[in-house]
Formats: C-alpha cells, structure tokens, sequence
C-alpha cells in the first residue's frame, strides 16, 4: 500500500456548535475520537488540522493520549480551502496520497476507511471519495497527482470540485455511516437519543 497521512479537517469554529464541536461527548468520548480511531486502522500517520479551536483539541489530545499529530493552521480564517491547501503544502513530499475526514462524523468506523483505501489502491484512481443521496464528499482519499490542485485551493473553496471534476479518475463509494454528521447541538441530542433507543432494543 503507498504511504498515506490521514488529516482530520478541525479547524473551524463550529459556529452553529456554539462550543468546540470536536469535543462533544457521545458516550463519555470525545466525537473527534470516532475519526482518530477509523484513521488508525488505515495509517499510523494521523494528523488533526487545527485552527479556532487549537488550545482546546491540544489539550485534549495530551489528556486521551490521541495517536494523532496536531497541525495549527495560522489561516485558518480564510476558509477550507486555505486550510486543505496550507496541509498538502506541508505534507505532500512525505506522502503519496491524503484521506481527509471529518471531526464530526460520529458513526465512522475503520472498516469503512479501509474499504474505501481497498477500492483506492485496487484502482489505481486520482481520488476515492463517499457517495451520499445528494452529493458526494469525505472521507476523501487524494492521490498525490492531485496536489498541486489541493494546493491551489482558496477560501470556502473545498476539494469537493475537484472530487466532481471529469478530468479525474473519482472512485465513489456509498458509506452510509459517513452520512451522520454533527452541526448542531441539536443534531447531538438526537444522535444520543438513538444510540439510547437502539441500545435498549437489545
């Protein structure tokens, strides 16, 4: 398998949270510790994408003891882009592709990574990303003949454009799990809420 560095992307605000979302507890664990674990399964190579909230998440990371680097982005401000760009720009002579995830994914697991890195390496492809309903996103794998594209990206510009560019090679893999995402406090509650339900089902 070629080296791959996973980047959990955790530099935001989390506006809409109100609080550092990466850090809301489900189950007494932090929600960013569903993705440093699924990245593990994959790569011993994990770096967390920081910005906003930095102290916090290094703090965190010192107390669970993380197997993940953190990685501040000064400018982080300037949106997504910036962020996606200023990580390949420090990662890509060390790696032949990036698998950006999410911090608020809390129903990620490793087998879902690894099956989209099986389906990476058996195609050979420019990119392997998740196929929702609507759309299509990360977790994302980037092969490194994409980078200097990453590298270009500006302000609330993702790779999303990239992923949906014909001129590439996309693998598209539909992972329902990786559809659960955490934007609210809201969505948290009725996140806990069905873990509760299903749990007493058993």
């Amino acid at each position: 398998m070629k080296k791959i560095a996973a980047v959990i992307l955790a530099a935001g605000k989390a506006s809409r949270f109100g609080s550092c979302k990466a850090l809301a507890l489900i189950n007494d664990r932090p929600l960013i510790e569903s993705s440093i674990t699924a990245a593990n399964v994959v790569t011993p190579d994990v770096y967390i994408a920081t910005g906003y909230w930095h102290k916090a998440l290094s703090q965190a990371a010192t107390d669970n003891q993380w197997k993940a680097k953190l990685l501040y982005i000064d400018n982080w401000q300037q949106g997504i882009g910036d962020v996606i760009s200023h990580v390949t720009h420090t990662l890509c002579d060390d790696y032949d592709g990036l698998l950006f995830l999410l911090a608020d994914q809390p129903a990620i697991t490793g087998d879902n990574v690894a099956l989209l890195c099986q389906v990476y390496e058996r195609h050979q492809s420019d990119a392997a990303c998740c196929q929702y309903p609507d759309t299509i996103g990360v977790p994302a794998i980037i092969n490194a003949r994409v980078f200097d594209e990453l590298k270009a990206l500006k302000g609330d510009e993702g790779a999303k454009k990239l992923l949906m560019d014909r001129a590439h090679l996309i693998d598209k893999l539909a992972l329902d799990q990786c559809n659960i995402d955490i934007d609210t406090p809201e969505d948290l509650e009725n996140y806990v809420h069905y873990l509760t339900h299903m749990s007493s089902l058993w």
